[in-house]
């Protein structure tokens, strides 16, 4: 895909980044006490901060993650299609109902992967959380293709730092991902400066206490984002340039990524460069 055709696109994923940091910020009137208060009043807060992201395939929502279901959602009708929405438990069982087959093991791979690595956490590590899912595949009833992309911090957290709520964006980055992908990849990052992160990719199995990319990938892809032809980077860093187009190669089918610009925008949308 050219980067004119991925204008567009990308400028609507950028005004979701730009809301969601804002909701994040507002969080804290949010959650004064145990429950969410004054629910309706939220949800139109919401429903009106995502007019600013009107047709760019967006949803925000309050995620319970004491019962595992959204607490408040805006977006999601039309995100969704001719779903039947129904009450909360039917409406989730409606959107798994599109699920491509490829990830029917996903909701309860990344339920289990979370509860499993989590309680390992230790509690002075448990700050600045955020959790990215990447590449799951829907497919609605009117034949629209979905690749879901989620970012979640949490906005509320039990005294020993557990999360009780999260805030995530979802987004539809179709544009972004290979169509022949059919793995997904789960990364949490968390700690005083960020510094930790833990990966789940569903192609390996592999739940590892590191990056999705390894140190010298994100090196290369840096100085891809800053626009460095192939053989510049070859010699700032030293290596062939086989070498380098070596490490884009496996970069991208690591990440599923369309091509070099979505690869960049997706480690970008994760803060791994």
């Amino acid at each position: 895909m050219s980067q004119t055709a991925l204008t567009q696109p990308l400028l609507g994923l950028r005004k979701a980044e730009a809301i969601y940091d804002r909701v994040v910020q507002l969080s804290d009137f949010i959650f004064r006490k145990e429950n969410l208060e004054q629910k309706a009043e939220h949800l139109k807060e919401l429903a009106f901060l995502l007019h600013g992201v009107k047709g760019a395939d967006t949803i925000l929502t309050i995620f319970n993650h004491q019962t595992y279901q959204p607490e408040l959602e805006v977006g999601h009708e039309e995100f969704w299609g001719e779903l039947p929405m129904g009450t909360t438990d039917e409406k989730m069982k409606n959107v798994l109902s599109i699920l491509h087959n490829d990830y029917a093991a996903f909701p309860y791979e990344s339920v289990n992967w979370l509860t499993s690595i989590f309680p390992k956490i230790p509690f002075e590590s448990r700050v600045n959380m955020k959790i990215h899912h990447c590449g799951m595949r829907f497919v609605r009833t009117d034949g629209k293709q979905i690749r879901l992309f989620s970012q979640g911090v949490p906005v509320q957290v039990d005294e020993a730092r557990n999360f009780k709520y999260t805030l995530n964006y979802i987004q539809n980055i179709q544009y972004l991902i290979k169509n022949t992908v059919s793995h997904y990849w789960i990364r949490l990052s968390y700690g005083p400066e960020n510094e930790y992160v833990q990966t789940f990719h569903s192609g390996t199995k592999e739940s590892v206490k590191r990056d999705l990319l390894s140190p010298r990938e994100k090196e290369i892809l840096s100085l891809i984002a800053e626009d460095l032809e192939t053989s510049e980077i070859a010699k700032r860093l030293f290596i062939s340039v086989n070498t380098v187009g070596n490490h884009r190669s496996k970069m991208i089918e690591k990440l599923g990524a369309r091509d070099t610009t979505a690869l960049v925008q997706l480690a970008k949308m994760t803060g791994m460069i």
